[in-house]
């Protein structure tokens, strides 16, 4: 796989890096920042693409060693993961002297991860960064109109300045075909990297606790190493579950009047308040005695009848199980989550007796519970 032709241009307002990948251009835009034209972030986005193909990813501008030595990294991991072929990205050149901007720019989605990164980490944050293309398609127009006065809202609250991005990476052909699942922490690597001429940290929000070690696009284990001098890019929040997360934000209006955790899309308008997402969220709300708080929520009155729409939760999670042993909910709610509970453990009994199953289900369970679309 080859990435040629990095060309920068500024043109009525909006910077834009675009580069050719296997002869089909692949660009970033942005009205709010300057953009980099860094041969990493397009080789972080297309990694994983050539490794699936069991294809060299070849830069016809050098790349940072440093940049390729974490990578080497990473293809241990990868391989572990997915038995992808440990094949290096070519060329490289040995470090220059650069300097790293000093702003700080967070990935931020309004969900309750970047949430609590903004408002809980040690971390100054500078930028709010928010890309169009990924989660939500470039030509959702309606939806993003919805999310945009959060994202206004959240950056004037907290002194950052909001940064949305364009791009379409996750139309083109040589990145489309890998799952979004595993390509997602290198396509986040890649924004870090447009970005690197004014902010020379990117915080990624943890979707895991550190006792997750399962494969995922951003983890853990992984984000860390697409760092390169100009940029380092930071894994946050992985030491806290993300039902502890929420409860520590629930008295911040800012979180009350914004938050937005449904993967569905099924409203243009934010929370469809009936996926699995959204009533976890809801349970653990009510647990608080702050559902009624969160305008972008239904309330209690319906999440009987919501929990037992759900077939299963695909995995018995964590808040689920604290859920259970508190004593803060409806008599009618716990009784629905012993039943939501019980279903999903027969869903988990039925997978455990087919090994193969369990294997190859487990991206589409994560996908269906997680994915932002299709």
């Amino acid at each position: 796989m080859r990435i040629s032709s990095i060309t920068k241009t500024f043109d009525r307002g909006v910077h834009r890096v675009c580069a050719d990948v296997d002869g089909e251009p692949l660009w970033f835009e942005s009205a709010d920042v300057a953009l980099s034209p860094s041969p990493e972030a397009f080789g972080s986005a297309m990694l994983l693409p050539a490794l699936a193909r069991g294809e060299t990813l070849t830069l016809e501008d050098p790349v940072s060693s440093i940049w390729r030595s974490n990578i080497r990294q990473l293809l241990f991991t990868f391989n572990e993961w997915w038995n992808y072929q440990g094949i290096l990205p070519e060329p490289f050149h040995h470090p220059r002297q650069v300097t790293r901007a000093t702003q700080t720019a967070l990935c931020f989605s309004g969900g309750v991860d970047s949430f609590y990164t903004l408002l809980r980490s040690e971390y100054a944050i500078h930028y709010l960064v928010f890309v169009i293309g990924f989660d939500m398609e470039l030509d959702d127009l309606g939806r993003f109109e919805a999310f945009e006065p959060s994202l206004r809202a959240a950056a004037d609250e907290t002194g950052a300045q909001p940064a949305v991005i364009r791009t379409n990476l996750r139309e083109h052909s040589a990145f489309a075909p890998v799952s979004w699942e595993r390509t997602h922490g290198g396509a986040l690597a890649a924004i870090g990297h447009m970005l690197s001429g004014v902010a020379g940290q990117l915080l990624i929000s943890s979707t895991d606790p550190f006792s997750m070690r399962a494969p995922w696009g951003s983890h853990w284990m992984t984000d860390a190493f697409w760092s390169s001098e100009r940029l380092q890019v930071l894994h946050v929040g992985a030491h806290v579950h993300r039902h502890c997360k929420l409860r520590a934000i629930t008295d911040e209006p800012l979180v009350r009047n914004h938050l937005r955790v449904c993967w569905e899309n099924r409203t243009p308008a934010g929370n469809c308040s009936r996926c699995e997402k959204c009533v976890r969220t809801r349970l653990i709300l009510a647990d608080c005695g702050r559902l009624a708080d969160f305008p972008a929520f239904d309330g209690e009155d319906s999440l009987p009848a919501d929990m037992r729409a759900l077939p299963h939760t695909g995995m018995v999670r964590p808040a689920y199980q604290d859920l259970k042993q508190r004593d803060n909910l409806r008599l009618e709610i716990k009784r629905e989550l012993s039943k939501l509970i019980a279903r999903t453990n027969r869903h988990q009994s039925r997978l455990n007796k087919n090994p193969f199953k369990k294997i190859w289900l487990y991206e589409k369970i994560r996908n269906w519970l997680r994915r932002g679309r299709n």
